[in-house]
């Protein structure tokens, strides 16, 4: 990630989690199994570098099942997947060492604005913002205006207290009655026992955990208290170069990847098997609950999957202007495409 002026984590505890994960995570390009291309016809298959925002997880579910089923060779292209060392995944994919990534709307609109980084996403893996605050239940914490007077654990970020200040102006409460922590705990349940009340989390993942935990938790949706915090998170991005120098490649490599999404969708289990085999010590139950999840997502109202629509844009990135999270306006028809999608036409809701 971009060392900037102002820090955003989009994916807040899992950005932490990962540094301490990924010296003991198999590297995501490798498999247990062959993928049944010889190394002659290997040679001739176009190589292409996509890296991740995290370790391997269920977000990147439809990318795994098109490698492990050879959708990207059937498209003339060799991918290898990476893990970007200290977490660089933006610059790695501005500097063209990694032609395709992903990472977050927020991410996006804060490295093209502040930092210059000449990335562009290509493509939405979730039509919806899935995160929230989360709370056990014991805390009675039903809406932002119950935030007042309880213990917030997050990683200090200016995203993570607008989030916070904005939901509780919307009910008229009080922000400076919030006691902002810096997580020390590993994960959120340790969170929640040993120095907080709520968190900002994912309920692709830890929501699922609680269920799969019996660990009743209350979860306020970003959206539901401001239509404008419904960004697109994660993405998929390349770069400006990539874009302009071989639109073919982007083409054939989001053709690939729409059909692992959809295998995913009409075959859960099957689908985190494959994921599986690039981080096998995920518990599989609660990777299964979480892509079974996740994949309600996928698909916009059309049966569409990544097309990106540009009112998501344009009032997630004046939510953030507004808030100081980012200096000047974002230029929204240089930060996203559709193109590379589905014959090339632009949604403008």
């Amino acid at each position: 990630m971009k060392k900037m002026s102002k820090k955003i984590v989009p994916v807040a505890v899992m950005i932490i989690i990962a540094v301490i994960m990924a010296s003991c995570v198999r590297s995501p390009g490798e498999s247990n199994v062959s993928d049944g291309t010889s190394d002659t016809s290997r040679a001739e298959l176009q190589k292409v570098t996509l890296v991740l925002d995290w370790v391997v997880n269920t977000n990147h579910t439809g990318i795994f099942v098109a490698k492990e089923l050879g959708y990207f060779e059937d498209e003339g292209l060799d991918v290898e997947i990476v893990q970007a060392p200290d977490m660089n995944f933006i610059e790695m994919v501005g500097v063209d060492s990694a032609q395709i990534g992903i990472c977050g709307q927020e991410q996006l609109t804060q490295a093209r604005v502040t930092g210059n980084v000449p990335v562009v996403a290509i493509g939405a893996i979730l039509q919806e913002n899935t995160s929230g605050f989360a709370s056990p239940v014991d805390r009675n914490i039903k809406s932002p205006a119950d935030f007042e007077g309880r213990r917030y654990s997050g990683w200090g970020t200016p995203l993570e207290e607008k989030f916070i200040e904005n939901m509780m102006d919307k009910v008229g409460a009080d922000f400076t009655k919030v006691e902002m922590r810096m997580m020390a705990a590993t994960d959120y349940f340790a969170s929640m026992e040993t120095e907080a009340d709520f968190a900002w989390i994912y309920y692709g993942w830890d929501g699922i955990g609680a269920q799969a935990r019996n660990y009743p938790i209350d979860f306020i949706l970003l959206q539901d208290i401001d239509p404008a915090m419904n960004f697109y998170s994660p993405v998929i991005i390349s770069n400006e170069k990539t874009i302009e120098s071989d639109p073919e490649m982007l083409t054939k490599f989001m053709k690939a990847v729409i059909k692992g999404h959809k295998y995913t969708i009409d075959n859960i289990e099957e689908a985190c098997d494959l994921l599986l085999r690039s981080t096998p010590e995920t518990d599989r139950a609660h990777a299964l609950a979480s892509i079974e999840y996740l994949s309600e997502f996928f698909l916009n109202d059309d049966g569409e999957f990544g097309t990106m629509k540009r009112s998501v844009w344009a009032d997630f990135s004046k939510w953030m202007l507004d808030n100081d999270l980012i200096e000047v306006p974002l230029d929204i028809e240089e930060a996203y495409t559709n193109e590379f999608l589905y014959g090339d036409h632009e949604v403008n809701e």
